[in-house]
């Protein structure tokens, strides 16, 4: 029979150690379209955090132990690798080059691209000239020196049989995607200048290829879709050499499929009746692509946000790959909330029905614990009385344990979790995470505040002028919704916490909301922004302009805006007395290029010197950058969050 006590102080078998060790992170799927073998990409917190590729059916280890898979264009980096004819090529870390390596025991990997001894090259997204199979299309970021300003995004070719580097595609701010046609005749890309992201208006092009000399060249550049500040059009792939497939939120405001012709140079819906679903989530990283072409490429499998069906019991889904070359079955990515997910195949049947079936190819973990302890994803869409702005969007993880239960009366204090991005989403997915705090007794709530993704372009753009006030207000609402009107859980003891953006509305909740004193405990996870004036001169290149929409102008049009939105400022009101009072966490990466650490070494300064009362606790760990790599990380900013709020909350 449970026990009765008190939420928040139950004990649980998961443990920090669960939860490093019970969940891989896969940060890819590969299919190698000559032999059709697959591979995976994982990342190894208990080896220095490197990435490592993986041959999925064999469970074996491409790259040898010193080598790191993951790249840093647009220091998120993502696509850091392509197989073909069982050669595996990758960008590595730790150098910044490109190297080869056969899929076979003992192989040892040799570099393909320039040698680089100052660093100032870096590779992504690569694609294969399925003829001239020396040659490799790749995203080239070049770093002429620390100023994020000055960085230069190009599309080139690798010979990786001369190990040199020739220009491609030149003029944009931002290339990602490069794919040729299945002759070898055609390229497709994405483009986007600042200060769009790829989300908010990016633009596809396609050209003729021809091979000249052992060297690609272009001509016949066409425009093909997409609108700059407007229409955002991302993942192409061609369906043959004359049709291009690729999504965009060109006909209401949701990213749905969309295919244009060569022949006819025009473009047209994929869809009869295009549906108010999100075919495509924003592209943070390199290679999310949301959909495969399966048989000839007369059909596909397409993952849509929101949404499930009893066909496709996943969560999540990215990364998908069409398994081989005419295969009717894909390879993907995938998470469930019940149990741990891992990278699967997909085959379906004939049609109309298309019935799926599913394999797993290598799971994320085994099931890390009873389902006793794991807590099932409640969502809420929340309507605040008199706003005319329409829903927010919830996700509600009540105290579970079949040890325990909360005193009689008793409602659970609550986490409320704010995600990155801005421009982003919380997931449905099992988060061990989360079951460490819910098994403990604490409720965790992830908010999908105005400017969230997977509600289409007019839901994000509800947060443009408007970041570090709406952000603030939805988070707070569903707090108060889901405790005064629901009575799920005790608003008076709320918490709050996020990392990056939602690092900023963390710290935003405790000095620049108006109330500011509504939250017991704060925690800023990682990459906390208080000052963002210096940020829009010292982030890296991609968010460089990003906030110009999200507080409407450059800091030079509207420095008040600035100032009066930075934390770093509102540590005391304008009468000197102290506006932050709640008792505050922060954890900081030394190596972040994305929030550098003086954001978080200049507030902390801000908050003794000008409230000196105000109960602190930080950290900054060594190796670390935008989020947490190392498994010792992962587990030393557990312990201590769970301590923050053991001590303020309860």
């Amino acid at each position: 029979m449970p026990k009765r006590a008190p939420y928040g102080t139950w004990s649980s078998p998961i443990t920090p150690e669960t939860v490093v060790s019970s969940s891989i992170v896969f940060d890819d799927v590969l299919v190698d379209p000559i032999t059709s073998v697959v591979y995976h990409i994982e990342e190894r917190p208990d080896e220095g955090g490197r990435s490592v590729i993986v041959n999925t059916t064999k469970d074996r280890d491409v790259i040898p132990s010193d080598f790191n898979a993951r790249d840093a264009v647009n220091e998120y980096g993502g696509a850091p690798a392509v197989v073909y004819g069982s050669i595996v090529y990758f960008s590595n870390l730790s150098d910044g080059r490109v190297y080869s390596v056969e899929d076979k025991e003992g192989s040892q990997p040799s570099p393909v691209s320039p040698e680089d001894p100052n660093k100032q090259y870096r590779y992504a997204n690569f694609a294969v000239h399925p003829v001239q199979t020396n040659l490799i299309a790749s995203i080239l970021e070049y770093h002429p020196d620390q100023n994020p300003q000055n960085v230069v995004t190009t599309l080139c070719v690798i010979d990786t049989m001369t190990a040199t580097r020739t220009g491609l595609v030149e003029g944009a701010d931002f290339y990602a995607s490069p794919v040729f046609n299945p002759s070898g005749t055609r390229i497709a890309w994405q483009e986007w200048y600042q200060p769009d992201m790829p989300f908010e208006g990016a633009l596809i092009y396609i050209a003729d290829v021809s091979i000249e000399n052992g060297a690609i060249v272009l001509s016949n550049r066409t425009y093909v879709a997409g609108e700059k500040l407007k229409i955002s059009a991302s993942y192409p792939t061609w369906i043959s050499d004359t049709t291009l497939l690729y999504t965009s939120d060109e006909s209401n405001g949701f990213q749905n499929p969309f295919i244009y012709s060569t022949t006819t140079g025009s473009a047209r819906a994929a869809l009869a009746n295009p549906i108010e679903q999100d075919f495509a989530e924003p592209a943070w990283y390199f290679g999310l692509y949301p959909y495969a072409l399966l048989g000839d490429g007369s059909y596909g499998a397409f993952t849509c946000l929101p949404g499930r069906s009893q066909h496709f019991p996943f969560v999540v889904a990215q990364h998908l790959k069409q398994s081989g070359h005419n295969a009717t079955s894909f390879v993907f990515t995938a998470s469930l909330n019940d149990q741990p997910g891992g990278v699967l195949l997909c085959t379906l049947g004939a049609a109309p029905s298309f019935a799926p079936t599913y394999e797993y190819l290598k799971r994320s973990a085994a099931q890390p614990v009873s389902n006793d302890y794991i807590s099932l994803p409640q969502p809420f869409t929340l309507c605040k009385d008199g706003d005319p702005n329409g829903p927010l969007y919830a996700i509600l993880y009540l105290p579970k344990n079949p040890d325990f239960e909360g005193l009689e009366g008793e409602k659970p204090p609550c986490i409320t979790h704010v995600h990155g991005g801005p421009t982003s989403m919380s997931t449905q997915a099992l988060s061990l995470q989360k079951i460490y705090f819910t098994s403990r007794g604490f409720a965790w709530l992830d908010v999908n505040y105005r400017g969230s993704s997977g509600y289409g372009r007019a839901y994000i753009e509800r947060l443009a002028g408007n970041w570090g006030i709406l952000d603030n207000q939805d988070c707070e609402d569903a707090v108060t919704i889901l405790g005064e009107e629901r009575n799920l859980v005790d608003s008076r003891r709320a918490a709050v916490r996020g990392g990056s953006a939602g690092g900023y509305t963390t710290l935003c909740s405790i000095t620049t909301a108006k109330n500011n004193k509504y939250y017991k405990a704060v925690t800023s996870a990682y990459g906390g922004i208080s000052d963002l004036e210096p940020l829009a001169q010292a982030t890296e290149k991609f968010e460089l302009q990003y906030m110009y929409k999200l507080l409407g102008g450059s800091p030079e049009e509207i420095p008040e805006v600035y100032r009066a939105r930075s934390p770093y400022y509102n540590v005391v009101d304008s009468s000197g007395v102290p506006r932050i009072t709640t008792p505050l966490l922060m954890l900081q990466g030394k190596k972040d290029p994305v929030v550098p650490p003086d954001q978080a070494t200049r507030f902390l300064d801000k908050i003794k010197e000008q409230a000196p009362n105000e109960k602190l606790s930080y950290h900054f760990y060594d190796n670390e950058g935008h989020g947490w790599k190392l498994a010792s990380t992962i587990k030393d900013a557990l312990k201590r969050e769970h301590e923050w709020y053991v001590e303020n909350l309860l």
